[in-house]
């Protein structure tokens, strides 16, 4: 056992042994990295897919509240559109980042994802005060 250590230690394997071991952590190497790309690609595959569906809720949010607008009168209404108006600037932002993160890769979508995520949350917080605010109202 000393007798290993010794020739470990001093370099005095042969160069087959010393390629064969560089070879095989060159392919761990490989191996890792791989598989990092892969959990990174499978990540940015659930958060386009959760950036989709939430494009879908806002949609159906768009539309209860033009639903709303249409019963609406005077200065309600008037609030109600100018929601209307900047959920729909924000909708047509958020698929445009949608594009963009579709077409990004490694560490451009890392950065993107919590803009992106920042952004749906400040949407999801507007739209629930919109929806407060505009609830059991039809005119003032």
């Amino acid at each position: 056992m000393l007798l290993i250590q010794v020739i470990l230690t001093l370099g005095l394997l042969s160069p087959a042994v010393q390629a064969a071991d560089s070879a095989k952590v060159k392919q761990k190497a490989v191996e890792t990295v791989d598989a990092a790309v892969e959990y990174t690609s499978e990540q940015k595959e659930e958060f386009q897919k959760k950036l989709e569906n939430h494009l879908k809720q806002l949609s159906e949010e768009i539309k209860e509240l033009k639903a709303q607008a249409k019963t609406a009168t005077g200065t309600t209404k008037d609030k109600i559109n100018e929601e209307i108006a900047s959920f729909e600037k924000k909708q047509n932002e958020l698929e445009s980042n949608l594009k963009t993160l579709k077409k990004s890769s490694g560490k451009a979508w890392s950065e993107m994802k919590s803009g992106i995520s920042s952004a749906m949350d400040k949407l999801s917080e507007s739209y629930k005060k919109a929806k407060n605010e505009f609830k059991n109202t039809r005119s003032e």
